[in-house]
């Protein structure tokens, strides 16, 4: 087994709740933060505990997404609304009424923003004025998670109602539906442009062939749900992170358990760990319902 060492870097507190979401600013120097007490926050990489309160809006933050070329920071909130923050002077440019029963989930899309909501729509919004393009409307149970294949040509988004659905960019058509797990979708990375990362409330991760309507991996991970799952930029290897107050490093090749972080160890989280978010492929950042937020330098040998 390839040699990995784990060293804390920083711990950065400030949060008055749970943190629910993290995103990387565009020049990776820094990176923003969101949480049940409805702040978020902008941290230096370099300076433990030294946040910038960027807006404060009245409900628990769920979702934040970097639109890096136009200075925008999307903040999806517990109400369902989905505010819009210029990132560099804090300033809300707007405040829409989305969905209802929260927003769990945002990302862009070219020309698009797209947003998965509690109340099981998935909308499509074109950027330049946040008009809707499409609402689907896929389940009575909430959406829960995105993401987009390399390629950009497919959009998979995971449900409450224990399904993934994989949808066409090019016409948001639905094109497949798989029954991935026992409980809700927590979770969903794409490794390449048809094999597809998903795990959630059942704690089982599993990896897909799109092409296949049966896991090709299916790994009993973690104790407790599978709250996020994220790769690293090189794709070598992907954090999981979960309620079992742990994170664990896996191979990306063979699906090996390579490492688990925890606060016996390694001065980890001392309750659920709900997002994790890698800077570079040796830096992983990872929020918690323990407030804190925790800075880790992942050492790994060249073999990996």
């Amino acid at each position: 087994m390839p040699l990995i060492n784990v060293t804390k870097l920083s711990h950065f507190s400030g949060h008055k709740d749970a943190v629910y979401t993290l995103c990387n600013a565009p020049d990776k120097k820094q990176f923003f933060s969101g949480g049940g007490d409805g702040y978020v926050v902008g941290w230096d990489n370099k300076k433990e505990n030294d946040g910038r309160l960027m807006v404060r809006v009245n409900r628990p933050v769920y979702a934040l997404y970097i639109n890096g070329g136009e200075n925008l920071l999307y903040c999806g909130t517990a109400s369902g609304n989905l505010h819009v923050i210029d990132f560099n002077s804090g300033g809300e440019l707007r405040n829409i009424e989305a969905h209802v029963n929260g927003i769990f989930d945002v990302l862009a899309l070219d020309e698009y923003m797209v947003s998965a909501g509690g109340d099981g729509n998935v909308i499509v919004w074109h950027k330049h004025d946040m008009g809707i393009f499409c609402r689907i409307r896929a389940s009575d149970k909430s959406a829960r998670c995105m993401a987009l294949n390399p390629s950009k040509s497919l959009l998979a988004v995971g449900f409450s109602d224990h399904k993934i659905r994989i949808y066409s960019t090019t016409d948001f058509k639905l094109l497949d539906t798989i029954d991935a797990h026992a409980n809700s979708v927590f979770s969903l990375t794409f490794l390449n442009d048809v094999e597809l990362l998903s795990g959630g409330r059942d704690a089982i991760l599993k990896r897909w062939k799109l092409s296949e309507s049966l896991p090709l991996i299916e790994i009993p991970a973690h104790t407790l749900h599978i709250n996020h799952i994220a790769l690293a930029p090189a794709k070598k290897l992907f954090a999981t992170v979960s309620m079992d107050k742990t994170i664990k490093l896996w191979q990306t090749a063979d699906m090996k358990l390579i490492k688990v972080i925890d606060f016996a160890r390694n001065e980890g989280h001392k309750s659920s760990v709900n997002k994790c978010l890698w800077v570079n492929d040796q830096t992983l950042v990872s929020g918690s319902d323990d407030r804190a937020i925790i800075m880790w330098d992942i050492e790994y040998s060249p073999e990996l």
